[in-house]
Parts: C-alpha cells; structure tokens; sequence
C-alpha cells in the first residue's frame, strides 16, 4: 500500500470522534490541575491553629455588625484556652484571623464558637470575611497574644 490510504465518509466520523475525545481528555486533566490544588486549599492543609479539650480559660463574646467588631481588640495570656462566643446584631458575617487560621461565618440568630490554644505571641489581625455591604472593609480587629514571661523562661511551665 505504499502509506497510501483512501479516504471514505467513515474515516470523517472516525476523524471526529477522535479528535473531540482528544480534546476531552485536555479539558479534564487541565481541570484536574486546577481543581486538585483547590480541593486541597479548602481541606483545611493551610495553618491551623491547635485546638484544645476541656473547658476553655477565657470566654470571650464578640459582636459583629455593620460595619464593626465589638470589641476590636482582644487581649489573652500565651497559652490560654481561648473561646469565642462570636454573634451578629444584623446580617451574615464571618469572623477570620488568618494567623491563627481561624475564618467562620456568623449568622444571624445563630451562635458561632471558635476554639484555640493562644500558642504563640504577636498580633494577628481579625476581619470581616463574607462581603456584607459598603463599609465592610472597616470591620477590622485584632486579637493580641501577650507573651507569658514564665513560658519563654528556660526551666519555665
């Protein structure tokens, strides 16, 4: 046959079906690509921040409205069991501090608890996290982990 080949109406058929599961299979594994990494960012594999059992060393009461946090500075000892009783006074929000890995949302009539072990000192910067309206950029807090000078002791609990 010296590579020749005759080409018939079944070959066009053939031609296409090939083709469109050619670009099927791109379509998929491009899609793969991109959701695996997304499906691994939501599995809660980026920091978190450890939680604890038992009862908690300082209860805390947060309220978020439009367009504040109350209150918006939050002060705990290193390594206090820390929870927060978050609430709203209006719509949908969510609490977020992404330093300690924490992002919730808070809605309406509902009590949302957020647990953690206040491990490491600093500042750590505290949001607003679901888009509520034009001042939602101003929800803005911090919750400060001040340092425990008996834990950084050599020798120290």
């Amino acid at each position: 046959m010296n590579g020749f080949r005759i080409w018939t109406p079944a070959d066009k058929w053939l031609d296409l079906h090939t083709k469109r599961h050619t670009r099927a299979g791109a379509k998929s594994a491009a899609t793969l690509f991109l959701a695996v990494p997304l499906l691994v960012s939501m599995s809660g594999c980026g920091k978190k921040t450890p939680v604890y059992a038992g009862p908690p060393d300082t209860v805390l009461h947060i309220v978020m409205k439009k367009w504040e946090i109350v209150p918006s500075r939050i002060e705990v000892p290193q390594d206090a069991k820390v929870e927060l009783i978050v609430t709203t006074a209006d719509i949908e929000h969510g609490i977020a501090v992404p330093g300690l890995g924490i992002n919730e949302p808070v809605q309406p009539g509902r009590v949302t608890g957020v647990r953690f072990l206040a491990q490491t000192p600093g500042v750590y910067p505290m949001h607003c996290s679901i888009l509520c309206g034009r001042g939602h950029d101003k929800m803005t807090g911090e919750i400060v982990i001040e340092a425990n000078p008996l834990a950084n002791a050599p020798g120290g609990e």
